[in-house]
């Protein structure tokens, strides 16, 4: 099933502006983005969306994720989606069809044909005149070809600092001209999704090409002698080999291509890459790393730091240059809910034992810890005077003896 949209019912100037005013506050996008998402709406549909605006409702979404709310789509599921980057996906097949779509001329309806009347005598015919051409409508405005020109090197390089090195901007004039265009939030979308994400390419309708002589057997068993390998390609066989067996690991990189005791710069080390035509292999390489381990250790970033060999604050430069600090950020939010949503009390106390290190890099540790301790606390001095009290609070809690044990300790229960 295709996740490129249908063409819109209505202008999206149309849109209600009390409407977009609300959904723009609750989503904080843009007005251009507030309006496409609600364009499609029917008017029961927006009824709805007033309606669920005005409740008590509170969820981190886009105006595409409020957009599905309307038409009765699970929060949860708004949610995942919202999350997972699939309204970032369909926004940027929107802007890949459009560019490869382009304007179309309008359809001409032929007029029907008035029958005759018999009683009347026959008028002469005028004289046929040949029909003018139908004109195809312009192009856009200059702001339209740029801003189609900026959208298309990002949904290439995937990677801000790269488009402005190809338009030869700083990152600073690139951002300021995406903000006058009002893309800005569109381009960065482009940036979050991978190669897989786009479109298959398809065989264009057509008489096929012409037929391909078969090579004989002779040709076949003779084969060409293998072209010398250039000074560039040799370097960037070198990389490819590098990257495929340490990753896109900055640390281990420049120790390895520095020599003994010294190893290169990280300026030396994205040069080496720039120099071999492997920048942009580079940088979505490293973006997928920093996904994975931000997954792998639930946002830990000590341990991410760790395992790339590199300190907390280099680790922080790395994500927002590869513009992925929203989407990190989103990552550690949901393992925010997901610790806050632990079901007491045999889930809340395990993961008050089990999980204290994760706890305290979310900065929730403190708070659960004194949730446990109160409500623990309370059980416990119900127990007091009891010979088999710790077997008790273990039954009351369901917990295994051990755990009751840890709990013991660590709350300092008498």
């Amino acid at each position: 099933m295709s996740l490129v949209r249908s063409p819109m019912p209505r202008d999206p100037s149309q849109v209600n502006d009390e409407l977009v005013a609300l959904v723009g506050e609750a989503s904080r996008a843009p007005e251009a983005e507030v309006r496409a998402a609600l364009a499609p709406l029917q008017p029961a549909e927006e009824k709805v969306l007033r309606r669920l605006l005005r409740s008590s409702l509170e969820s981190e979404l886009g105006p595409f994720g409020w957009a599905d709310l309307a038409r009765g789509v699970a929060l949860r599921v708004a949610q995942a989606r919202e999350l997972s980057g699939y309204y970032a996906l369909q926004a940027e097949r929107d802007v890949l069809a459009a560019m490869v779509s382009g304007p179309r001329a309008p359809a001409v309806v032929p007029k029907a044909k008035a029958k005759p009347d018999s009683r009347k005598p026959a008028a002469k015919k005028p004289a046929a005149k040949k029909p003018d051409a139908v004109r195809r409508p312009s192009s856009g405005t200059p702001g339209a070809k740029r801003a189609q020109e900026l959208l298309g090197l990002f949904s290439y390089h995937r990677d801000a600092p790269l488009v402005a090195r190809a338009l030869k901007l700083s990152l600073t004039e690139l951002l300021e001209e995406l903000d006058a265009l009002k893309i800005r939030r569109a381009a960065f979308r482009l940036t979050r999704g991978v190669d897989s994400d786009l479109p298959r390419a398809t065989a264009m309708a057509g008489a096929p090409n012409t037929a391909v002589r078969r090579r004989t057997k002779k040709e076949e068993a003779a084969k060409s002698a293998p072209a010398p390998r250039s000074a560039r390609d040799f370097q960037q066989a070198q990389l490819k080999t590098l990257l495929a067996e340490l990753g896109p690991r900055r640390s281990e990189l420049a120790a390895r291509l520095g020599g003994d005791g010294a190893p290169l710069s990280e300026a030396a080390l994205l040069a080496r890459f720039r120099a071999a035509d492997l920048e942009r292999e580079f940088s979505l390489r490293e973006r997928d790393l920093l996904r994975a381990l931000y997954k792998k250790y639930r946002a830990n970033e000590p341990k991410i730091a760790a395992d790339l060999r590199s300190g907390i604050s280099d680790v922080r430069r790395i994500a927002a240059a590869r513009g992925l600090t929203r989407e990190l950020d989103g990552l550690r939010a949901g393992f925010l809910r997901d610790a806050r949503h632990k079901k007491w009390p045999q889930e809340r106390i395990v993961q008050v034992l089990d999980e204290a290190d994760e706890l305290r890099e979310l900065g929730i540790y403190d708070e659960l810890l004194r949730e446990v301790s109160a409500r623990a606390g309370v059980l416990w001095r119900s127990l007091a005077g009891k010979r088999d009290a710790l077997d008790l609070l273990a039954q009351k809690l369901r917990l295994e003896r051990r755990d009751a044990v840890r709990l013991q300790r660590l709350l300092d229960l008498r």
